[in-house]
């Protein structure tokens, strides 16, 4: 079959159809074990290699016998009456000759380069395998032909059928071969080779004792891969399961569960895929299901390779016992991965070692182990060998004592230059002197579509009143808009997942924590109302992933929407605030976009419409029963929060800017009569311009060493989770702001073992794609991220004298070896050194917020107050302009506190409202 039969070519040619047919009439199919004379006609006869068939080893039969494939192809074209033929090959660079020998044997013959072949193509044709056709041109020359067969890398040789494998392939310490992405035991040897038996690419692979089968699995799985055409879903997502099931077993990362899965989804591709290529795509998993289970489960139970060829179960470690702290390992190790100093235990940092054991060969107390087996217990930081006497030097005498003394200077301010610190003055809008162009008339008018005014609108429209909705921006939603979901408390949702907090638990947890100084009984009607609004959005097909925690210490109140992405995150609320809308338009409420209101009417001591202006610059009045406004505060209105709070936006203070969001409805409010009262903001912390380098300030924002522009630590870092917590403590330095700092030692630890601190906003992974912001940050100039080699350098590029720095690292170094924070117990766990290894990576964060809050005061029908805490009639307030129950600071350790704050009110917003509208008709 590898020699060229080109005689075979006349005889096709020359003999009748019936005597074809007596030699092919046993003739078996190579690629499905099948006759190929069936008695069924056909009009095309196309020969081609499995799409299975990865290897292509049996493309060889074309280039070296290519007369005996054609003879083939032409024998099995007339034994079947087809008129013509088809031979798909992955590379036709001996079309010619392929071409004359079809002339010679009167074949019509069309050769096709393609590395797949399209099966609903020649639905209506009679496949072959092209090693068929060669046996069929054997047959045609009186040979009995045999089987192709390739062991590993070796040149293919032709052995005769009825022979065992074992005379094929070396069984000298196999414990495993494979074919047709089939892997079987030994045992396997000893069967004969048979005609009704399919070979797939007739490569046959040997594995012994040293080779793992996951890896030999992963990597079928990773050819089938690249092979698949992915046209088919069962064969490309099927595929991408498995590879990466089988990859996490590599790594130690799968469970039972997720192998159990790979059986699943092979069965289900087994099944269901179209061709070849996707049946065989099972083989893998299936064989290694049914013959190596113990080994593959050793991955995944015992955290073991038992070939010991997976890295990620090879382990090198430093025996404490046994090391001196001589140093040489540090200086042997190419990829840098050991941690330590003279009289210091060494530290091999598992994650970049490439278990190479360049090390251990220069450990002279043989202190450097490796092993497969479970590592013992070491020490998690730089540890004295026991008995060691570090030497003290003069020097470090003298730093030591200076760190008694007092050694703050004045202090170098460094705000962003890049950064215009002039703040824009931001005018109240008035109305334009002129005629009105509209006249509206309403139940109830809603100044502003964020989730406040759309509860309220959706409220009102329940109680069979109309509303018109006026916003200025082009879309609904406001902040909602950017924000992930509302509190809840005492949910089905929180129950769901025994995580629900009582009503009466959530209370006095809020009232303690702003030491009474807010109104409790808008607090409790709030609370109260919570776990029935979760349900009234539900029910108009909000859906939620569930309720979670902020971070580890706060509640599980926060209902975050269930994101159109799949990703939790930033957004998340723009899903409920769609069907917000889409619900207050079922219920008649009219939505003017772009269409600002400018004052508010006011008759004597009523409120009773409003002035608006659209897109065009024409007025129109509307006028109602009742006004709500709910405008979010004036968080982008740099001139108010320069003058309420005395921050420079974009200099001191980085929030989230909302366009739009200037504080129009509290100015027409306070001059309607309304108190002014509680104006604060939610304060947070992050880099400056946050959302453009989010992957920097999640990586950064773990509680490491935070000093502020005197180079002086100034709180817990602990405590950092809590962004309201660290804005306030960042609100008292210099500057509002200061440097967190770690070094590459510690971005490695986090890479290995995951950050400190979980929060839900910030991604866990973050610390993988470090390098490749940090290194674009430094590009760009950004002046958030500061990068330095040495004390000196960093020292200079944050302006703090080098000897205070240097006096502040110490000091917290020590901290970290004895793992006691003398000064702010902080967690031991928490205390990683700062040694510069690598370099030092430092973000600067600065006090922010995610807007203003406050401003009018309210009672618990939502009812605005005038100076003298009585209620202004037909004036109601909703959401963040009225919203005043946290005091001093957010309360961050009830999660989703403002959203749910703004949905709740806006409802309590309507439903007064409603009763008010009633009691004018009684």
């Amino acid at each position: 079959m590898l020699k060229n039969t080109a005689e075979a070519l006349v005889n096709v040619k020359n003999e009748s159809v019936d005597k074809i047919k007596m030699v092919l009439r046993e003739l078996k199919d190579y690629a499905t074990g099948e006759k190929i004379l069936t008695g069924q006609a056909c009009d095309r006869v196309v020969a081609a290699l499995p799409n299975s068939d990865t290897d292509g080893m049996l493309e060889a039969l074309v280039k070296g016998n290519p007369a005996g494939v054609v003879a083939g192809i032409a024998a099995i074209t007339k034994a079947v009456g087809a008129k013509s033929a088809v031979l798909i090959i992955r590379s036709a660079k001996n079309r010619d000759e392929l071409q004359a020998s079809a002339a010679t044997a009167g074949l019509n013959l069309e050769i096709v380069e393609s590395q797949m072949v399209n099966k609903r193509e020649f639905e209506q044709d009679q496949l072959i395998h092209i090693e068929t056709a060669a046996a069929a041109a054997d047959l045609m020359i009186g040979k009995i032909p045999g089987i192709v067969i390739a062991v590993n890398e070796e040149p293919p040789i032709e052995v005769a059928f009825g022979i065992s494998l074992g005379e094929v392939v070396s069984i000298n310490n196999l414990k495993a071969i494979s074919y047709e992405h089939h892997f079987y035991d030994v045992s396997r040897l000893e069967e004969s080779l048979e005609e009704c038996q399919v070979y797939g690419s007739g490569v046959i692979r040997t594995f012994t004792d040293q080779n793992c089968l996951v890896q030999a699995m992963q990597k079928e799985l990773m050819i089938l891969r690249q092979k698949s055409c992915g046209k088919c879903t069962f064969c490309r997502e099927g595929l991408y399961q498995l590879s990466t099931i089988v990859d996490e077993m590599t790594k130690g990362l799968a469970k039972m569960t997720d192998w159990n899965l790979a059986k699943e989804i092979a069965d289900a591709m087994e099944l269901s895929t179209n061709c070849s290529l996707g049946r065989d795509a099972a083989a893998p998993v299936h064989s290694a299901y049914e013959n190596f289970a113990n080994e593959v489960e050793a991955h995944i139970t015992k955290k073991e390779c038992p070939a010991g060829e997976c890295l990620a179960f090879t382990h090198i470690y430093v025996d404490p016992a046994k090391c001196n702290g001589c140093g040489e390992c540090i200086d042997a190790c190419p990829k840098s991965c050991i941690e330590g100093k003279e009289g210091y235990i060494a530290m091999i940092d598992e994650f970049d070692c490439s278990k190479c054991g360049e090390c251990m060969g220069h450990c002279k107390t043989g202190a450097i182990i490796s092993t497969s087996k479970r590592v013992p217990k070491l020490p998690n930081k730089l540890t004295r060998v026991k008995g060691s006497k570090a030497a003290v030097s003069e020097e470090k005498k003298n730093v030591k004592k200076s760190k008694s003394l007092r050694r703050r200077q004045m202090a170098k301010i460094m705000p962003l230059t890049n950064i215009v610190e002039e703040t824009e003055k931001i005018e109240e809008r008035k109305p334009k002197e002129g005629i009105i162009m509209k006249k509206l008339e309403t139940d109830v008018i809603v100044v502003a579509g964020g989730p406040a005014g759309l509860a309220a609108a959706i409220t009102a429209g329940e109680n069979n009143l109309k509303s018109i909705l006026f916003e200025k921006s082009s879309t609904t939603g406001g902040a909602a808009n950017m924000g992930m979901g509302p509190l809840g408390i005492d949910t089905k949702v929180q129950k769901r997942d025994f995580n629900n907090i009582s009503v009466k638990e959530a209370l006095d947890m809020h009232m303690k924590y702003t030491h009474y100084r807010v109104d409790e009984d808008l607090v409790q009607t709030y609370f109260n109302k919570s776990a029935d609004t979760i349900e009234w959005l539900e029910e108009m097909g909000v859906e939620f992933a569930g309720a979670f925690r902020y971070f580890k210490e706060s509640e599980a109140t926060w209902h975050i929407v269930k994101p159109e992405n799949g990703v939790i995150g930033p957004r998340a609320a723009g899903a409920m605030v769609r069907k917000m809308t889409e619900r207050a338009k079922e219920l008649g409420t009219e939505i003017l976009l772009e269409t600002p209101v400018i004052s508010l009417i006011q008759e004597d001591g009523k409120v009773c419409g409003v002035i608006a202006e659209d897109k065009d610059g024409n007025q129109i009045e509307a006028r109602a029963k009742a006004v709500v406004v709910a405008t979010g505060g004036f968080g982008n209105n740099k001139e108010m929060v320069k003058k309420e709070f005395g921050l420079n936006m974009g200099v001191d203070y980085f929030p989230f800017m909302i366009p739009g969001i200037n504080g129009d409805g509290l100015n027409m409010m306070w001059k309607a009569g309304a108190a002014k009262f509680g104006q604060n903001i939610e304060a947070i912390y992050q880099l400056a311009d946050n959302l453009s380098w989010m992957l920097l300030d999640a990586a950064l924002r773990q509680p490491n060493l935070l000093i502020n522009q005197f180079g002086e630590r100034f709180m817990n870092e602990g405590d950092m989770g809590n962004t309201t917590f660290t804005g306030n403590a960042l609100s008292l330095q210099p500057g509002n702001y200061g440097y967190c700092i770690m070094d590459e030692s510690i971005l490695k630890y986090y890479k290995k073992n995951g950050p400190d601190i979980f929060d839900i906003v910030h991604p866990a992974d973050c610390f993988l794609a470090f390098e490749g912001q940090a290194a674009k940050a430094v590009e760009q100039g950004y002046e958030g991220y500061i990068e330095a080699d040495t004390v000196e350098e960093l020292a200079k590029k944050l302006g703090i004298d080098a000897e205070v720095l240097q006096d502040t690292f110490d000091e917290y170094n020590e901290m970290c070896e004895t793992g006691v924070d003398t000064k702010f117990h902080k967690q031991p766990e928490y205390l990683h050194p700062i040694t510069g290894k690598g370099k030092y990576l430092v973000g600067k964060f600065y006090l922010g917020a995610y807007g203003t809050i406050g401003g009018v005061r309210i009672n618990k029908y939502c009812e605005v107050l005038d100076e003298n805490s009585m209620p202004i009639e037909g004036l109601y307030s909703a959401g963040t302009d009225a919203n005043t129950i946290y005091g001093d600071s957010y309360n961050f350790t009830l999660p989703g506190n403002s959203m749910g704050f703004a949905v709740n009110s806006g409802r309590m917003a309507g439903e007064s409202i409603a009763d008010y509208v009633a009691s004018l008709n009684e």
